[in-house]
């Protein structure tokens, strides 16, 4: 009797699954009465004002388990889930993120992350962007009715109008009013010229900050040519001055190209108004589709933005409008030659006189593209995809940047409308946000 005992007691005391059959390695992480534990905390991390950012905690323990974060040790109200996201951060959001997760049988708080919020210059919808010789930006902040001056150190100041005012008053700085102004231009003596979109007019900022309102009558669109006020336009956008003072004006709603003198007498130099459309030739019987951003080579070309037609146009110093670059009818994204590249409603134009470089703020495509003097099309910076960040060539994302301007170091300043932001673009396709300094 004592013989056949031994043998089941020996088996019992195997560790199961010697020799036995198949093991089964059991989890005990999720077993009643095991309390929260943390398996991966939530990092750290910087990022720009208006950047969605996200914190995020994984742990174990029976279920179920329960969230809230903290910010300084103080709860969160309503941040009860294992991802905490802020999506519009500002400077006052900066600080230390725990999260403390419980069940009914204890609790675990996390290692702290913290959150540093860099503010951006903050704009409503930036939208014409001028730079001087000094390396002042001068930025149109349309739906804001207001323009502004950035200096080098980045000190943002308003230059004129009333946040939030529309209006069409002349007057000193802040008392002068503007309704949905757009492209910005600087003439030789200084003065910052503004089209004044939404009043169909184009406005003057004399240094002092004293705004006239030198062609056209506050809200009273029209074709008309004529000397000052008895000069209509209908949304006027883009804007370009030639070394003698003379304006060139993308007069988009009349789909035509004007011209003012410097005593203020305006003419349309090409297309026809009223008629939009894809004709080349002889400015007299051209046509555009909404021409936006201008830009002016030391020759005389005239390049145009042509948006509704989504190409580059440029219009010779003999008169002879053509198509530089882009396809009639091909609204697209594909860098390539002058006859193959594509683009999507193409909203600010720059020239980079030393290398001859034409610089597109492609909008619909939320990217930078580079024009070389034959037209050849290439990306600088975007994806073809609307995003907010900074990052080299593709990996920097913009949303609808309208206006651009080549600053005093060879870089890009942009107008990133969509994303509320001031950007700037290096020559090699770096993007960074300019920042509160």
């Amino acid at each position: 009797m004592s013989r056949r005992l031994v043998l089941p007691l020996l088996l019992l005391s195997l560790p199961l699954g010697l020799g036995l059959g198949c093991s089964h390695h059991h989890d005990t992480s999720s077993d009643p009465g095991t309390p929260p534990a943390i398996t991966t905390n939530p990092t750290s991390v910087e990022i720009v004002s208006g950047r969605q950012v996200s914190f995020t905690v994984t742990a174990t323990g029976e279920a179920t388990l329960r969230y809230q974060w903290a910010k300084d040790g103080v709860n969160i109200l309503g941040a009860i889930n294992s991802t905490y996201t802020i999506y519009n951060p500002k400077g006052s959001d900066s600080g230390s993120y725990t999260v403390t997760v419980t069940n009914p049988n204890g609790t675990a708080t996390s290692t702290a992350a913290t959150l540093k919020v860099d503010v951006a210059l903050p704009f409503n919808t930036p939208t014409g962007i001028a730079a001087d010789a000094a390396g002042n930006l001068y930025v149109s902040d349309s739906a804001d009715h207001t323009i502004w001056k950035v200096s080098p150190t980045r000190q943002m100041t308003l230059l004129a109008g009333g946040s939030g005012l529309p209006g069409s008053n002349d007057g000193l700085g802040g008392l002068a009013r503007f309704n949905t102004p757009g492209g910005l231009a600087l003439d030789p003596a200084g003065n910052l010229l503004v089209a004044d979109t939404g009043n169909h007019t184009i406005r003057r900022i004399a240094p002092d900050g004293t705004v006239t309102t030198v062609a056209g009558t506050a809200g009273a669109p029209g074709s008309a040519d004529g000397l000052g006020a008895a000069a209509r336009f209908y949304a006027p956008s883009g804007l370009a001055v030639n070394a003698t003072g003379q304006v060139y004006i993308a007069d988009s709603l009349n789909h035509t190209v004007r011209l003012m003198a410097t005593d203020g007498t305006v003419s349309t130099y090409a297309g026809l108004a009223g008629l939009p459309g894809q004709t080349d030739g002889a400015r007299a019987s051209a046509q555009f589709n909404q021409p936006n951003g201008l830009a002016l080579a030391a020759d005389g070309t005239l390049y145009i933005a042509d948006f509704g037609n989504s190409v580059i146009r440029a219009i010779s110093p003999g008169g002879t409008t053509s198509l530089f670059s882009g396809k009639y009818n091909n609204r697209g994204y594909l860098d390539g030659s002058a006859t193959t590249a594509m683009f999507s409603q193409p909203v600010g134009l720059a020239l980079d006189a030393a290398s001859g470089t034409l610089y597109v703020a492609d909008s619909s495509n939320h990217a930078i593209r580079k024009v070389s003097a034959t037209g050849t099309v290439s990306l600088l910076a975007g994806s073809g995809t609307l995003g907010n960040q900074d990052g080299q060539g593709s990996a920097g994302l913009f949303n609808l940047p309208c206006g651009l301007a080549v600053t005093p170091g060879g870089s890009l300043a942009i107008a990133d409308t969509d994303n509320h932001l001031l950007r700037n673009v290096t020559s090699a396709g770096l993007v960074s946000t300019y920042l509160v300094p």
